[in-house]
């Protein structure tokens, strides 16, 4: 086991309207995720594509590191929204 195995924190699920999401961003700060989130919502609030939804989800490092870039449908995923956040 590694480190990035132990470690927990959050990270930034961006779900798309064909049904494939997006993972990233993993932090252990909330501070930091609260502001990554914002920042990721506020790009694509004025785009002609938008994301069905940008989330913060509960992350371990190493799945997060290990998700693919882009167009991933593992049921597996972190999905349950952090309480509070949007």
């Amino acid at each position: 086991m590694t480190l990035t195995e132990y470690a927990w924190g959050y990270a930034i699920r961006r779900e798309w309207p064909d049904g494939t999401h997006d993972l990233f961003g993993f932090t252990a700060d909330a501070a930091t995720v609260t502001r990554r989130l914002n920042r990721d919502q506020g790009f694509w609030r004025s785009g002609p594509v938008r994301p069905a939804a940008v989330y913060v989800v509960p992350a371990n490092a190493a799945d997060v590191g290990a998700h693919p870039v882009d167009g991933c449908r593992r049921s597996g995923c972190p999905d349950s929204p952090k309480r509070g956040q949007r």
